[in-house]
């Protein structure tokens, strides 16, 4: 599974969620089954890749080009790590944006 999370700063799993207009670089995390971190790349951007989700801490985020990319948004909470939202997806704690 492939998940994109905006951050301020590419710090690895370490690394901030932010908003996407407040994002320095995006996380594109490749997972593999149990929600293994397989990789972890950080781009400027994310038009024209292939992801299935995208996680922000803000239910209003401009999330519109990620929906047109056909990707399901996640709503994690302000100030979680790579990690934390990794081991949040695991467990199904965090909710889907319609």
């Amino acid at each position: 599974m492939r998940v994109v999370v905006p951050v301020r700063e590419a710090e690895g799993e370490e690394s901030i969620v932010c908003k996407v207009g407040e994002a320095g670089s995006f996380a594109f995390l490749e997972l593999g089954e149990g929600m293994e971190i397989l990789d972890i790349t950080f781009r400027n951007g994310f038009s024209d890749d292939f992801f299935e989700y995208i996680v922000t801490p803000d239910k209003n985020d401009d999330i519109d080009e990620a929906f047109e990319l056909g990707a399901r948004a996640l709503l994690a909470r302000p100030g979680m790590s790579v990690e934390e939202i990794v081991e949040a997806m695991m467990f199904r704690e965090l909710d889907e944006i319609a």
